[in-house]
């Protein structure tokens, strides 16, 4: 995360999201995508977070790293580009807090307690989102699986991905889009 980004961030965790700033000239287009999209993502983490309050940070940071992308490159839609960071950022949050849960419960040698642990509800949803995510992994065709895991896991550019699989980059694109519908449809139909 850029310095920049970090500094806004930090002043606005305990505010109420705002439209990011900085984002050179697609900035008039990214302030009214926040108009448009800001309240339905934070239903959307309100809902999927159960009411914690998390979901104005979530937000905030979607927005941030749709802004730190659009900087890059150019978006002909970028709602649903949105809408996949804020999935993967749902999913980033439910890996560490299931990291954490196992971190938890680890014996600490200095004789420590161990932090406090997260609620039963936020473990029981947790696990869910993880299950449902693994069952959708397996699900999905051997080369679609491959090019996401690639993608997402080995954090391969779409460029990298085409050069070492030997197929076009817009064949590797089909794969990743196909393979975040697919998750995507199976959350959504928990």
């Amino acid at each position: 995360m850029h310095k920049r980004q970090a500094s806004a961030l930090a002043q606005q965790r305990h505010a109420a999201p705002s439209p990011p700033s900085g984002a050179g000239p697609c900035e008039a287009e990214l302030d009214q995508l926040f108009r448009d999209e800001a309240p339905r993502l934070a239903r959307f983490f309100h809902r999927r977070l159960r009411g914690a309050d998390d979901a104005p940070d979530l937000v905030q940071e979607a927005f941030a790293r749709l802004a730190s992308f659009m900087a890059r490159e150019t978006l002909r839609h970028p709602a649903p580009y949105l809408q996949r960071i804020a999935r993967n950022l749902l999913f980033e949050r439910t890996r560490r807090r299931a990291r954490d849960e196992v971190a938890a419960h680890l014996p600490l040698d200095d004789g420590q307690e161990p932090a406090a642990r997260a609620e039963q509800e936020d473990r029981i949803g947790a696990s869910d989102v993880m299950r449902i995510y693994l069952q959708a992994l397996d699900a999905l065709p051997a080369k679609t699986r491959t090019v996401f895991l690639l993608h997402r896991v080995d954090e391969l550019s779409y460029r990298e991905i085409s050069e070492q699989l030997g197929i076009s980059i817009p064949t590797v694109q089909y794969h990743v889009a196909r393979s975040l519908a697919h998750i995507d449809a199976a959350l959504e139909s928990e």
